[in-house]
């Protein structure tokens, strides 16, 4: 008799935890295939498009073209704050004759509505004379079908 009740509470000891772990590990698995976790190599062609967009748009010194490839409420951090505003700043490194861009992902993270991009990037004049070299952090945010970005801040090198 005591065997018997030994048995049980070991298998209750064991069996229990062992379903409710399996029935979590299961939740846990159908969680990720509803958050929109894809394939972070798809995602990075889709932002590097995104870049030659926006190195296309500085070259044509088009700053309308540039701002709405930001969100509206979007931050330049640590001081430009809103769409209209990111513009402005374009239009004013245009007028300062800085058409020229070129930037590479390093590091891509995220899932298929929200990107955090890390990279380098090179500005420079309309003749070729580079202005500055860097890296820099983007949070992408998928709006509407498309990439625009949500956040951006810039470090320059030394």
């Amino acid at each position: 008799m005591k065997t018997s009740k030994f048995t049980k509470m070991l298998l209750l000891t064991f069996l229990v935890p062992l379903v409710f772990f399996s029935a979590c590990d299961q939740k846990s698995n159908e969680n990720n295939s509803e958050s929109g976790l894809v394939n972070l190599s798809i995602l990075e062609k889709e932002i590097e498009s995104r870049l030659r967009e926006y190195e296309n748009y500085l070259r044509n010194e088009d700053s309308i073209a540039l701002g709405n490839m930001y969100t509206v409420d979007a931050e330049v951090i640590p001081s430009t704050v809103g769409r209209d505003n990111i513009t402005k700043v374009f239009g004013r490194m245009i007028r300062d004759s800085i058409t020229g861009s070129s930037f590479k992902t390093v590091h891509l993270w995220g899932y298929d509505q929200l990107l955090v991009e890390e990279g380098t990037g090179t500005w420079s004049h309309k003749n070729g004379e580079i202005v500055g070299t860097g890296r820099y952090l983007l949070v992408w945010q998928k709006e509407e079908g498309e990439w625009k970005i949500l956040r951006d801040t810039w470090f320059a090198d030394k």
